[in-house]
């Protein structure tokens, strides 16, 4: 009884040690009302609309192209028409948490999506609550603690969507920020832009044991069920602008223009014959980057100068983002094995950023998955050949040589 009655609030209806710990602290929450209202665990929920008393709707650019079959073999399914719209909503006296931004009006959960992650959202421990400023409104930049890194997550999710908002003409008023008390560089930079850009002046940060009471407060929620590489034109149109900032001219004369993004200081999707595949790689002219060993500054500041980029499927091609127009992007997936296994957390966002920004996109089907960590082996005649006809450039010739 008790998986039935708590499937739709964990993802994907996976019962692991993390949900079942959410399972026995909505119990006590609803045994014993003095902890709820400690821990400030909401045991019911509403819809954020039903309560939302503005809201601002952003469409995205509507993308005509058709999707890869290498998606399609993953078993990936687009939405018909591919387009997505952000909801900016106001909400009135709201509670936010600072584990994940979690929201909750009247002890009730805001929930974004019909079956909302409860397990990702909450955590049954004491919150010191503080009162915000009536002033102004307040922008929910909140993410979960453990995805502060993520660049994909932030920069679509919450950066994006902001940008799109105040570049819309709609903000009535310049929203304060709401953020997460120890933030990752790369939400270091971009809060920073957000500032001298649009002369954001009011931050307030909340840290994992801190909730807020919020007077007003703007929160983007995207149409569910819908992929985040979809972004409005709006904020699209300051990606370059964006980019330079965060790069903070780190940019080298010497920078390679050609990068293979390695995985394996990642868990999942390793590369696991890299070390094989790299005289390959080196004779048409890539450099093997580790993005997690640099900067937020020189990761981006490589991405902005590159003209091909190669990668297994992975979080650090969300940096493609910041590549200009034509840059030739080869993104590699592991085959279904013979059980039918796929790749966990597989996305088509890459190439809906690829069909935003104007590159050159191409998706190939590697080995099949050899680990419970999805790694697989790309045979080498395969990227042999995926890189003649990527770059068209011969394969003992550096890149950018002029050609016969």
């Amino acid at each position: 009884m008790v998986s039935l009655q708590y499937k739709g609030r964990i993802h994907r209806g996976k019962f692991t040690a993390r949900s079942l710990r959410y399972i026995l602290s909505d119990q006590a929450a609803r045994l014993f009302p003095t902890l709820q209202r400690r821990w400030l665990l909401p045991v019911d929920s509403q819809p954020i609309w039903d309560v939302a008393s503005g809201d601002v709707a952003l469409p995205s650019v509507h993308v005509e192209a058709t999707l890869p079959d290498v998606h399609r073999t993953l078993r990936l399914v687009p939405p018909t028409p591919l387009q997505l719209t952000d909801h900016i909503y106001t909400i009135e006296d709201v509670i936010v948490t600072g584990w994940a931004g979690a929201m909750m009006k009247d002890s009730l959960l805001l929930t974004v999506r019909p079956q909302h992650n409860w397990v990702s959202g909450l955590r049954a421990r004491p919150h010191h609550l503080r009162t915000l400023s009536a002033e102004r409104p307040w922008f929910n930049l909140m993410t979960p603690v453990p995805a502060r890194g993520h660049i994909f997550h932030w920069l679509c999710n919450y950066i994006l969507p902001l940008i799109s908002y105040l570049e819309s003409g709609r903000a009535d008023e310049t929203p304060g920020l709401l953020v997460n008390a120890n933030p990752s560089p790369f939400q270091e930079r971009t809060v920073a832009y957000l500032k001298e850009r649009y002369g954001i002046d009011a931050i307030e940060t909340l840290g994992p044991n801190e909730a807020a009471r919020v007077p007003r407060l703007l929160a983007d929620v995207p149409v569910p069920n819908s992929p985040r590489g979809l972004q409005s034109p709006l904020g699209l149109a300051r990606l370059d602008d964006l980019g330079r900032f965060v790069a903070g001219g780190s940019e080298r004369p010497d920078d390679p223009k050609r990068l293979y993004i390695s995985r394996n200081d990642a868990r999942l999707r390793r590369v696991l014959n890299e070390h094989e595949l790299m005289p390959i790689l080196r004779s048409f002219g890539f450099e093997r980057v580790v993005l997690g060993k640099l900067p937020i500054e020189r990761q981006v500041a490589l991405f902005r100068n590159a003209e091909a980029v190669v990668a297994p499927h992975g979080a650090g091609l969300a940096h493609i983002a910041w590549a200009k127009p034509g840059t030739k992007v080869v993104e590699f997936f592991p085959d279904i094995d013979a059980r039918g296994r796929r790749v966990k957390n597989a996305t088509y966002n890459f190439w809906l950023i690829s069909q935003l920004v104007g590159h050159d996109y191409g998706v190939y089907l590697a080995g099949p998955i050899e680990t419970k960590a999805d790694g697989f082996r790309i045979d080498e005649a395969l990227l042999r050949d995926v890189l003649a006809n990527a770059t068209a450039v011969p394969a003992s010739a550096p890149f950018g040589a002029p050609q016969s």
